[in-house]
């Protein structure tokens, strides 16, 4: 087989690359990082790449409607449809490359004492044994339980198998003195006396994810560590992962690897923060959504892409970390929080675990992503719905669309034709994340960049065409130090059908509950986007109802607080499950309405203006 040498920059990467095989299928094999939000189809620009050196292959016809000749002949090509023909180095952009500076970790911190009361499912038990003798011939196993019996009643019951290849010679090592920790009767894990023993906590994002180191001793948390979902190199919303999996059922494995490498980094580097081992972690709860929580366990997923939107199991589920390769305690557990229906998922049940409704009002409780959950809660009673709304909102699927790294374009204002920008980082743009874009799209609104349609207009100085396409030219070539960064008029579309599934999911939760928008005491925001987005550009574009902006509130990580919640509290973890259980959920697909409201929605209507950038 024909080989050629690829090598990245600045990532100093060499692999190799298989003739017929395109730049960004040897980069996942290898886990080169480049970004893919479109999953490789060909319909974005996020893995557009710059060959700088070597055999330049011939530019695909797709790529010749997207970049200029001079581009092309710079070396610009889209790595999910260019071949190598020979030895190359290749540019990846700041955009795919940057290190994401805000993920969903951002929550309640750890200020949970006054909230959940530490009980957990796993119980740590210290311990204090006689040293057997020859009048003494009882087993280790049989010593421990009746030490334990009269305090710890049923403690004992079983052992981890895998905890007793070694605990004989570590307990006479410890000195027949240390802790245990035992979840329903089974010893999963022990330690000498001086041995610390943690919990964690996962929310399993789509697009990124988070985890919660906590002591299980006190309920502390004590570190705490985001990270971009490594699966996103496969595409950025749930359908794109099932259509890649429907081609070519190995992908699944593949995405379950990478899930499972993610937990098991973000595991060692957090125990590394504070100086422990991840094998001191006894337990770990998940937080994902349904298509998450398949992929994970390794259950088929391609009928949840399918009408009637059916999952393979939906409740609650242990399973011993080592039987899915995550390495912690040998005997320690995972806990998967339950799904709800269809996509509504752990997360989503876990955000609504850590919320807290207003008395006497409904409140919306909305987890914004590349697939928008909204349950509307009022006393006991809970309805949720889902909707596909894309990820445009966290800058997949936009031209210059990047994570929330250095760099990143996060707010934008338009003054008489010109471009106040503001990045993360006060760095040189390099491209524009989830916040920048929703403000973008409302000045181009409010600005009248845009008619109420959408369409840009062609009369505006900032606006030109770029082969068939219109473009507003956020930042030029001077202010980059090299490409200029544009949002398009496919860019916008894609934010108009966001915001529309979104609005439509919600004026359809609340008809079929029997409430008006002003009956509203509140909408909750959860999730790393609804961190950071800007409300009055959400208003603007008419993603959310025209309430007051006290009604308002956006609670950053609530699926990681509800994750830490399961870790920390038996109740919890039952008050998850009756949440799950008790949910009405409401397929939209198959609401005759859906299509009318979602066109109804698609336009822009006149709205209040904005506030300038501080």
């Amino acid at each position: 087989m024909t080989t050629f040498q690829i090598s990245f920059e600045p990532m100093h990467e060499v692999i190799e690359c298989a003739a017929g095989e395109t730049i960004l299928e040897a980069a996942r094999r290898e886990r080169v990082r480049i970004s893919s939000s479109c999953g490789g189809h060909g319909t974005c620009m996020s893995c557009a790449v710059q060959i700088t050196a070597g055999e330049l292959p011939a530019a695909h016809e797709a790529d010749s409607q997207v970049f200029s000749d001079r581009r092309l002949g710079e070396g610009w090509r889209r790595a999910c449809i260019t071949e190598p023909t020979g030895d190359c180095t290749i540019s990846v952009p700041a955009r795919s490359t940057a290190a994401p500076v805000r993920t969903q970790v951002d929550g309640l911190g750890n200020d949970m004492a006054n909230l959940v009361d530490f009980e957990p499912v796993v119980k740590v038990i210290h311990f204090e044994l006689e040293e057997p003798s020859l009048e003494d011939g009882r087993s280790d196993e049989t010593r421990l339980r009746d030490a334990l019996a009269e305090d710890y009643p049923g403690a004992c019951e079983t052992f981890d198998a895998a905890l007793l290849r070694t605990f004989a010679l570590d307990i006479r090592k410890w000195g027949w003195a240390g802790w245990l920790a035992s979840t329903k009767g089974e010893v999963i894990a022990a330690g000498s006396r001086e041995a610390r023993v943690f919990g964690m906590a996962v929310d399993l994002g789509t697009t990124n994810m988070s985890g919660f180191l906590v002591d299980m001793m006190t309920g502390e948390t004590l570190a705490a560590e985001g990270m971009e979902n490594p699966q996103t190199s496969y595409g950025a919303d749930l359908i794109t992962y099932a259509s890649h999996i429907r081609r070519n059922p190995e992908t699944a494995k593949i995405l379950q690897e990478l899930a499972v490498e993610a937990i098991n980094d973000l595991a060692t580097d957090m125990c590394d923060a504070v100086g422990a081992q991840a094998s001191d972690i006894v337990e770990i709860t998940i937080a994902g959504n349904t298509m998450m929580h398949h992929l994970l366990l390794g259950l088929p997923v391609t009928q949840l892409a399918m009408s009637p939107f059916i999952s393979a199991y939906s409740d609650a589920f242990d399973l011993k970390a080592r039987d899915l390769n995550i390495k912690v305690a040998p005997g320690g557990y995972v806990h998967l929080l339950p799904n709800i229906a269809g996509f509504v998922g752990g997360d989503h049940v876990a955000s609504l675990l850590a919320s807290k409704s207003i008395d006497g009002k409904p409140v919306i409780i909305m987890d914004i992503g590349t697939n928008t959950e909204l349950s509307l809660v009022e006393g006991n009673n809970i309805t949720s719905v889902s909707c596909p709304s894309g990820p445009a909102f966290e800058g997949g699927n936009i031209s210059f669309g990047m994570r929330a790294a250095a760099g990143a374009i996060e707010s934008v204002r338009l003054k008489n034709n010109a471009v106040q920008l503001q990045t993360i980082g006060d760095e040189t743009p390099v491209g524009i994340c989830g916040s920048g874009v929703m403000d973008v799209v409302a000045q181009l609104h409010l600005g009248g960049v845009c008619n109420e349609r959408g369409r840009l207009q062609k009369d505006h100085p900032r606006v030109k065409e770029i082969g068939k396409n219109l473009v507003f030219v956020l930042a030029d070539e001077e202010a980059t130090g090299g490409q200029e960064i544009t949002f398009s008029q496919d860019d916008l579309r894609a934010v108009q059908l966001a915001k529309a599934a979104i609005r439509a999911a919600t004026d359809l939760l609340l008809k079929h509950t029997g409430y008006a928008e002003r009956d509203l005491g509140q909408i909750i925001i959860a999730g790393a986007f609804g961190s950071y987005i800007d409300v009055d550009s959400a208003l603007a574009i008419g993603l959310l109802p025209d309430l007051p902006y006290t009604r308002f509130a956006q609670v950053g990580n609530a699926a990681g607080d509800g994750a830490r919640f399961a870790l920390l509290s038996e109740k919890q973890r039952e008050a998850a499950k009756d949440i799950a259980d008790r949910s009405n959920y409401i397929e939209l697909a198959s609401d005759k309405a859906f299509m009318k409201v979602f066109g109804g929605r698609i336009n822009f209507e006149k709205r209040r203006a904005l506030k300038s950038v501080a």
